[in-house]
């Protein structure tokens, strides 16, 4: 699928929420023509689909880049980079977590893009000299969570990178 019409999807549900998400507004959005999308995607679920497989594949690479830094400073900086750059991404994500428990179907997406991210952060905290048991990646996952909520709502970086140094300064000493 055209990477244009994956983002188009992204950009609708972070704007109008899963429910908003129909192949004419992923065709307004893409410039396109509704019968380019159906086309090109054919259904709904199918632009959804390549928008997780986008949003978890987008997602990795950063929490690769933030592991290959090597440093608890390079994790910090790229945290608060992550949300900056792309809101939409992460805001689209939230949608769909949302609407998982209002649309069974949606479950098994959430629990692959937990899965995902849980994974992510435990090789992320083993590359950064960390051992992290089942508890403490959690820990960090869920305040990762918290600070990427945070900034995308209240908008208040330096509150972001203030809590985050906070969690790096408690992680430098679990090496």
């Amino acid at each position: 699928m055209a990477l244009d019409l994956v983002l188009a999807t992204v950009s609708v549900i972070a704007r109008d929420g899963l429910r908003g998400l129909t192949t004419q507004a992923v065709a307004r959005e893409a410039g396109v023509s509704d019968e380019a999308v159906l086309r090109s995607a054919g259904s709904t679920d199918t632009l959804l689909d390549a928008a997780l497989r986008y949003a978890l594949d987008k997602s990795a690479s950063v929490f690769a880049d933030i592991a290959a830094g090597s440093s608890l400073d390079h994790f910090v900086e790229h945290l608060t980079d992550l949300v900056a750059r792309d809101p939409d991404l992460q805001v689209f994500q939230y949608e769909l977590m949302l609407e998982s428990r209002r649309t069974p179907r949606l479950d098994p997406h959430v629990k692959l893009l937990y899965a995902t991210y849980i994974e992510a952060t435990s090789q992320a905290l083993t590359r950064l000299g960390i051992t992290a048991d089942e508890d403490l990646t959690l820990l960090v996952y869920s305040a990762i969570e918290g600070f990427v909520m945070h900034q995308l709502v209240a908008k208040d970086r330096p509150a972001t990178e203030r809590a985050i140094e906070r969690l790096r300064r408690i992680l430098s000493t679990a090496r």
